[in-house]
């Protein structure tokens, strides 16, 4: 080739003559000439040396960008700014990340250099996160990926990178947790029915029911977004991870068990009425039964009339099963009741205070209880009305005709305990009369002997 053909802006290929200190002088292969590639005109990369990275007798692409008296000046920079333009067009079709350099921010985003070829990152495209201050990137070296090339513009995107490493680590987050496993994290979001708790990567949701214990009534009463929280896994399907938060809780009977003990005296609430007793709340969520037996000490008590949903009351804990979740509680056992203290028997002769006269007899107070008296055992003739026999207040005398303690059943008898004191006192009589017998036949006899003695 005659130097003449050779043409400003063609693409020839030399050999390295010799290698000075800011310059290449290259032969170009089939052209009896010689041309100079300058510092500045091999790379926009920073060189040191020439002497390192090129020696005589290297073969080299060069193009030629003037023609100057049988010499050429030559420049490798628009073939080495195509090569780079190869290889970004490589990563786009391979979609594959590699480093670049920030070099500063504008209004729009990020500026890059990738081995001196500028590329630019919109600020939408920086990062999965939030962003405060793109300026705070300069001078950083970003992974990143071509999202979109031409000869004039190369945008490239970080956020792409991060996304598809948080989908990789996601998953390798998602198989090594387990259920039963307790973790920290995060809410991120709070719905309706629940909310999603994010760890480092992957993330799982807990449904409103797992919250608490308690009856829970919007989410958001309870998280809030941001809010750490210590969470435990009771459900892996595929992607996805049920959590809750009350599994790492004491539940209310459990809290309320460490507290109290049987024989605890409590308050609560009446919250229903049955049949057989009616049922206390005595902390949230926990609710104990008072058996009717169990209210008071008199078995005849009209449970019905005095006890009503919503009224407070105290009471003590007689058994407790946590795990179960029941208890029984007992009025009675907090009072004083006073048949413990009665001491009669059947047959025994007592004493009492009228104290209520009825229309079919009258209630006697004894040893601090109400005794019955039929209106047929005051008097032995018949009674039309009790009070034709007795007066409140009156004291009487009786005897015991019926007693059990545990149904508060004392009858006594007005008419026996006369009968009885008729009796002991014929009784007596006739013990007193036959003293008497004895003594007057002893005097006759000694009187005769006496007599006799004397003749």
């Amino acid at each position: 080739m005659e130097f003449k053909n050779v043409r400003e802006g063609s693409i020839v290929t030399g050999t390295i003559y010799e290698v000075r200190a800011t310059e290449l002088i290259v032969a170009i292969d089939g052209v009896p000439t010689e041309g100079t590639l300058s510092l500045e005109q091999i790379s926009k990369k920073p060189i040191l040396s020439l002497k390192d990275l090129f020696k005589k007798g290297d073969s080299i692409d060069v193009q030629v960008i003037k023609k100057d008296d049988e010499n050429l000046i030559l420049s490798r920079l628009d073939i080495e700014r195509q090569n780079i333009f190869d290889s970004l067009q490589d990563f786009f079709s391979q979609d594959q990340a590699f480093e670049a350099l920030v070099k500063g921010a504008n209004r729009g985003g990020l500026s890059l250099d990738y081995d001196g070829y500028e590329l630019f990152m919109p600020a939408s495209e920086v990062s999965t996160t939030y962003t405060a201050s793109l300026a705070d990137f300069g001078g950083k070296k970003l992974l990143v990926k071509v999202i979109e090339i031409r000869r004039d513009k190369v945008v490239v995107s970080h956020k792409s990178v991060e996304k598809e490493s948080q989908k990789i680590n996601k998953q390798k987050e998602l198989e090594s947790i387990k259920v039963g496993d307790v973790l920290d994290g995060t809410v991120i979001k709070i719905l309706d029915f629940g909310a999603f708790i994010r760890f480092e990567y992957a993330e799982g949701l807990v449904h409103i029911s797992q919250l608490s214990h308690h009856q829970v009534g919007k989410v958001s009463d309870v998280l809030k977004e941001g809010q750490k929280v210590k969470v435990k896994v009771i459900d892996a399907d595929g992607d996805k991870r049920g959590l809750s938060i009350k599994a790492l809780e004491a539940t209310p009977w459990e809290a309320y068990a460490k507290s109290h003990k049987e024989g605890s005296k409590v308050t609560g609430k009446i919250i229903k009425k049955m049949q057989f007793g009616f049922l206390v709340e005595v902390a949230p969520d926990v609710v104990g039964m008072v058996n009717k037996f169990d209210y008071s000490w008199d078995p005849n008590y009209n449970l019905a009339g005095h006890v009503n949903e919503g009224d407070e009351i105290e009471v003590q804990i007689l058994s407790l099963d946590a795990k179960k979740r029941r208890m029984q509680l007992s009025k009675k056992h907090l009072e004083y009741n006073p048949w413990d203290d009665v001491k009669v028997k059947i047959g025994e002769k007592v004493s009492g205070v009228v104290k209520v006269l009825q229309s079919g007899g009258a209630l006697v107070e004894i040893q601090g209880v109400n005794a019955y008296l039929p209106i047929g055992e005051i008097k032995e003739e018949r009674l039309e009305r009790v009070a034709d026999g007795l007066k409140e207040g009156e004291v009487i005398n009786a005897v015991v005709k019926k007693f059990d303690p545990q149904r508060w059943s004392l009858v006594i008898s007005k008419i026996a305990y006369e009968d009885q004191t008729s009796r002991e006192e014929y009784q007596q009589y006739m013990k007193t009369e036959s003293k008497e017998t004895q003594s007057q036949t002893l005097g006759e006899m000694f009187a005769e002997k006496f007599a006799s003695l004397k003749k």
